[in-house]
């Protein structure tokens, strides 16, 4: 494990025992999750191969705690309209590392065909992130996708839109993760 793994996962134990220390305990399913999914690298590594770079894993790791923690546990999602975006714009730029360590697997593909790959990778994930949500919305009557006008949660979208919210959330949603994917090839051709 690296340095930054453990200072993410022992901040990750201190808010469990703050959670229980103030008797919340329904926060503490979210941190759960992320500590366990905050192993991806690990596992990649031991069973895979694969080999995610520090900069992806780091993003990774702040997309995990500010979607499932800051966003669907306390809320950020309806209090900050620019949450949502936020998160598909950085996990655009993370999965491109992803697919460029899928990528590197096979030695001989150019710097061009494995950025094109980890493009339409990332791209791909996004896509069935949106599924999810409209499955997950359909069978709980959740809010994920905006659709709803009545509703728990906030839309953040303009009464005088043209098209219904949750077509407007999917395609910002989606225009942020284009960007971001966009970024993350940039980033990835010129710096790492």
């Amino acid at each position: 494990m690296k340095f930054y793994e453990i200072i993410f996962q022992g901040i990750l134990f201190a808010l469990i025992i703050y959670h229980i220390y103030k008797k919340e305990y329904k926060l503490i399913r979210s941190i759960i999750l992320i500590f366990v999914l905050s192993f991806l690298r690990v596992l990649l590594i031991t069973v895979y191969q694969i080999r995610i770079d520090t900069f992806s894993n780091i993003l990774y790791l702040l997309v995990l705690f500010m979607a499932i923690y800051l966003g669907n546990s306390l809320g950020y999602y309806d209090r900050y309209k620019w949450w949502d975006r936020s998160i598909h714009f950085l996990s655009g730029s993370t999965f491109i590392g992803f697919g460029i360590a899928l990528a590197s697997l096979n030695s001989g593909i150019t710097k061009l065909a494995t950025l094109l790959f980890s493009f339409t990778f990332s791209i791909t994930l996004h896509v069935i992130w949106e599924v999810l949500e409209y499955i997950y919305d359909c069978l709980t009557h959740g809010n994920a996708q905006r659709w709803q006008k009545i509703h728990a949660s906030i839309n953040h979208i303009s009464d005088k839109a043209i098209q219904p919210a949750g077509l407007v959330d999917t395609m910002n949603d989606t225009i942020c993760c284009f960007i971001g994917c966009l970024v993350g090839i940039l980033i990835w051709w010129f710096i790492l």
